[in-house]
C-alpha cells in the first residue's frame, strides 16, 4: 500500500473514481431504474455496486490519502445497509457530518425494520428540530401538528420504522437523485421534506413492506413537493380508490409504473392528471389483498384518451388478480376487456402512434411510436 501511495495524486484519483457509483451505468439502455434494485438488475449490485462500496469503504480507512480521495465517492451510493446499527450510525455521521449529505446521489433502503433507534443524542435533538419545524409549517398553512401526530412519530422513531428514517434521511440529502425504499407506516414518509428540498431526484422506486395493502399516491404529496422533477417512478403496489392528489403535476414525470396494483378508475383519471407529459404507463393488476377498487377497461379507454396527450406506450398485464375475478361483482362478460382494447388501440393508432395487441397468458397492451 505504501508503495501504492507514490503514485501521482492525480492517477489515484482516476482509480478511485472508476469505483464510484456514477462510472456503473445501467446495464439496459431503455431502464427507467438506473442505480435502483429492480427486476432487471438481479445480482448486479452483489456483483458490481456494493462490491464497489465496499471497496472505497476499505480504502477510506486505509491511509489519510485514500479518505480524502475515496470519502465523496462512498457517499454518492448508499446502499441497502444489512445491520440496525449501520442505519442509525449513517443518520448520525449525517446529522453530525452535513457536508457528506451534499455528495449522496443515491439512496437504497429496503431494509423492513431498523429495530429500536439507539440513543445517539444528535439524532433526538436532529428529531425534535424537524418535529418543531413540521409543527411551524403547518401552523402557517393554518392546520396544526396534534399531541397524537406528535406521540405517533416519536413511536415512528422509537421502533425503527423506516416511516420515519427515510424521512430523516432524504432531509440530509439535497443533492440525490434516485431513492429505493421500503416504507411501513399508514402516514405520509417524506413529511418532514420541505418543498423542492430534492430538486435533482429523478428516479423513485418504492415498495409496501407487506403483502396486504399498497401505497397512496396520497401518501406521497410531501414527496412530490420536495422532488417536482421526477421522471420515472415504480410503485410497488399501489392502492388507490380516490383522487389523492389533487392539484398536483410532476411536469417532468415520463414513465410510471403500477406492479400488483389496485386502482379505482377516479384515481386512475388523478394519476393522468399528476403526470401530464406521460410517456410509459405500465399496469400490473393486483387482488383484494392490495386494495377494493380497480378500474375497467372501459375506464382505461376514457382516461387514456381524454388525459394522456403524450403517450408513447401502455402496457396492462394480469398479476396475481386476474381481471375477470375483479370484475365478478360488476357482472361484466370477461371478453368484454379485449374488446376494448381492440377499440382503444384503434383510437391511439388514429393519433400517429403505431399500436400492437399481444396476449400473453393474460391482458397486455402496447402502443409505441
Amino acid at each position: 500500500m505504501a508503495h501504492f501511495q507514490r503514485l501521482p495524486v492525480e492517477l489515484l484519483t482516476m482509480i478511485v473514481e472508476e469505483l464510484c457509483w456514477c462510472r456503473s451505468p445501467s446495464p439496459y439502455v431503455d431502464c427507467h431504474c438506473s442505480a435502483i434494485r429492480c427486476r432487471v438488475h438481479l445480482g448486479r449490485e452483489k456483483t458490481g455496486l456494493e462490491a464497489d462500496y465496499q471497496t472505497l469503504s476499505a480504502l477510506c480507512l486505509t491511509s489519510k490519502l485514500f479518505n480524502n480521495l475515496a470519502t465523496k465517492h462512498l457517499y454518492h451510493y448508499i446502499p441497502d445497509l444489512v445491520s440496525d446499527a449501520q442505519w442509525w450510525l449513517l443518520l448520525r455521521t449525517l446529522v453530525t457530518r452535513r457536508d457528506l449529505g451534499q455528495h449522496v446521489r443515491s439512496l437504497e433502503s429496503m431494509t423492513r425494520s431498523y429495530g429500536l433507534a439507539p440513543t445517539y443524542p444528535e439524532v433526538e435533538l436532529y428529531f425534535q428540530d424537524q418535529l418543531r419545524a413540521l409543527q411551524a409549517r403547518r401552523v402557517e398553512a393554518g392546520e396544526s401538528l396534534s399531541v397524537w401526530d406528535e406521540r405517533q412519530f416519536k413511536l415512528q422513531l422509537n421502533d425503527g420504522s423506516s416511516y420515519s428514517l427515510i424521512s430523516l434521511l432524504t432531509c440530509l440529502c439535497p443533492n440525490v437523485e434516485s431513492i429505493h425504499a421500503q416504507l411501513t407506516g399508514w402516514g405520509d414518509s417524506f413529511e418532514f421534506c420541505l418543498p423542492r428540498a430534492m430538486p435533482m431526484l429523478r428516479k423513485v422506486a418504492l415498495e409496501w413492506h407487506d403483502t396486504e395493502g399498497g401505497l397512496s399516491l396520497g401518501f406521497l404529496t410531501d414527496l412530490f413537493r420536495a422532488a417536482p422533477n421526477i421522471e420515472s417512478m415504480i410503485i410497488d403496489p399501489c392502492s388507490q380508490e380516490r383522487d389523492g392528489v389533487s392539484g398536483l403535476t410532476l411536469d417532468r414525470l415520463t414513465y410510471l409504473e403500477l406492479r400488483q396494483s389496485m386502482v379505482g378508475a377516479t384515481a386512475l383519471d388523478s394519476i393522468y392528471r399528476l403526470c401530464p407529459n406521460l410517456e410509459v404507463f405500465k399496469y400490473e393488476t393486483g387482488d383484494h389483498c392490495i386494495g377494493h377498487e380497480q378500474f375497467a377497461p372501459r375506464d382505461l379507454q376514457r382516461a387514456t384518451l381524454n388525459h394522456a396527450r403524450n403517450l408513447k406506450m401502455l402496457t396492462m398485464q394480469e398479476g396475481r388478480g386476474r381481471w375477470e375475478e375483479l370484475y365478478d361483482l360488476l357482472r361484466v362478460d370477461p371478453s368484454v376487456h379485449e374488446d376494448v382494447l381492440v377499440e382503444l388501440g384503434a383510437m391511439i393508432k388514429a393519433r400517429g402512434i403505431e399500436c400492437r395487441i399481444t396476449p400473453m397468458g393474460g391482458m397486455r397492451w402496447e402502443a409505441a411510436n
